[in-house]
């Protein structure tokens, strides 16, 4: 991989690793439910009725987006090995850490055109534990604006997504190496993230429809 595709590729998939880390929940307060001035959010009611199967951490591979589910022009990209990192946004702490990760990366173009895309999947221990770190992280995203990531600095902006899963939230990240746009779903015990970045550009619509296509594909699978 060119040196451009791999500083991408670290930092999407550095700045998706953020809300995957963080405390184990031992002594955490439950965190408030987001307010009305919170990112948009789907309904909760009926979703939330549905009873999803935990996967194993094979099942949910197999239910990462594949490439044929991509835009067109990307195509897979070496996966990025673990720094060990912990960060989280403004490093915040979360109530729960997932306990299956699962992980893919795309790359589309070359050279300063180059644009990366990650989609993951995290299942936490029970639905309730995964909605307290949805809700922490939409909490945490109303008021971090400016933080630290592998020595850049970076900003932080809520952005606009269309609803999906039970409930959803978008965030634009600024850093010195480009721009990345990624968007969260909660669907049942799983955190759902898809994030999209390059030199040039950012294209929120990708993320929008990878995160709607992703929360059906893990839907499926997890309802099945």
């Amino acid at each position: 991989m060119s040196r451009t595709v791999t500083i991408l590729a670290t930092a999407v998939t550095a700045a998706i690793t953020l809300a995957a880390c963080g405390g184990d929940g031992g002594g955490a307060e439950p965190p408030p439910t987001p307010s009305a001035s919170a990112p948009a959010t789907g309904p909760t009611a009926s979703p939330a009725a549905a009873t999803y199967k935990r996967l194993d951490k094979a099942a949910l591979t197999q239910a990462l987006l594949p490439l044929k589910s991509m835009p067109a022009g990307y195509s897979e990209a070496p996966d990025e090995e673990d720094d060990g990192s912990d960060k989280t946004f403004c490093n915040y702490r979360q109530p729960h850490t997932a306990k299956v990760e699962v992980s893919r990366s795309y790359q589309k173009g070359g050279g300063l055109n180059t644009e990366v895309a990650v989609v993951t999947l995290r299942q936490y221990g029970s639905a309730d534990q995964a909605k307290a770190s949805f809700d922490k992280l939409a909490e945490v995203l109303q008021t971090c604006r400016k933080d630290t990531l592998n020595g850049q600095k970076v900003t932080y902006a809520l952005m606009n997504l269309p609803e999906t899963g039970e409930a959803s939230l978008g965030v634009r990240i600024e850093m010195d190496n480009g721009t990345v746009l990624q968007g969260f779903a909660l669907v049942g015990p799983v955190m759902i993230s898809t994030g999209a970045g390059g030199l040039m550009s950012a294209d929120a619509d990708v993320v929008a429809s990878l995160l709607g296509k992703q929360v059906d594909r893990y839907s499926a699978a997890a309802l099945a």
